[in-house]
């Protein structure tokens, strides 16, 4: 059993994983895709220590410095690991297996022709919607109001998940914290929008 907060190792996971296993407890696992320097998951953790959560980011440096801010903070309730989000969520967690899933400020791929590169993606909504549990949330944030536009198209699309609000900008609710990359945005003058979903 682990008992204090690592990065785990991709190759030496079991699959699907077990969350039981891994935090040595049953209780509720949020997921953060793209934890960038860990300031939501940190927060996050410190602020509920009975939820368990796993962060995944695919670039090192980030990860690395995301996982040494959860150990300096004791965030004994916080796993990472350093994978592709895509590969991970489908490849090692189980279905029904989350209670919320965290997507912050994803790289936005601004120019058109890059724009299916972007994450969120009908297939990878239909994914998400697999792996959270009945009644669990799907939370987003952008500010690039373009891609916001694209998130709210790809999830009306889907019969998996109803929005939880119907006004175009929700501001960020206090439960989340400001992040490195929103604050970037907000420096350059972008409106930040959170979009908030349900899986039915």
């Amino acid at each position: 059993m682990i008992v204090e907060p690592v990065g785990l190792d991709v190759d030496a996971l079991p699959k699907p994983l077990d969350f039981a296993a891994v935090f040595g407890n049953d209780r509720p696992v949020e997921m953060e895709i793209g934890m960038g320097k860990g300031t939501f998951i940190t927060e996050s953790a410190r602020a509920h220590p009975k939820v368990n959560f796993f962060g995944i980011e695919w670039a090192r440096w980030f990860w690395r410095y995301a996982s040494d801010r959860l150990r300096r903070n004791g965030c004994l309730n916080a796993r990472t690991v350093r994978a592709d989000a895509a590969f991970f969520v489908r490849e090692f967690v189980k279905d029904d297996a989350l209670a919320v899933l965290h997507i912050y400020f994803p790289d936005p791929w601004p120019k058109k022709r890059h724009h299916k590169r972007r994450l969120v993606q009908p297939a990878f909504a239909e994914l998400l919607a697999r792996k959270l549990r009945e009644g669990g949330i799907l939370h987003l944030a952008t500010d690039w109001q373009d891609y916001a536009e694209h998130m709210r198209a790809v999830l009306a699309e889907s019969d998996r998940f109803r929005p939880l609000h119907t006004e175009a900008l929700v501001p960020r609710p206090e439960s989340r914290a400001e992040t490195h990359f929103e604050r970037r945005g907000l420096k350059l003058g972008h409106a930040v929008s959170d979009l908030l979903y349900q899986r039915c």
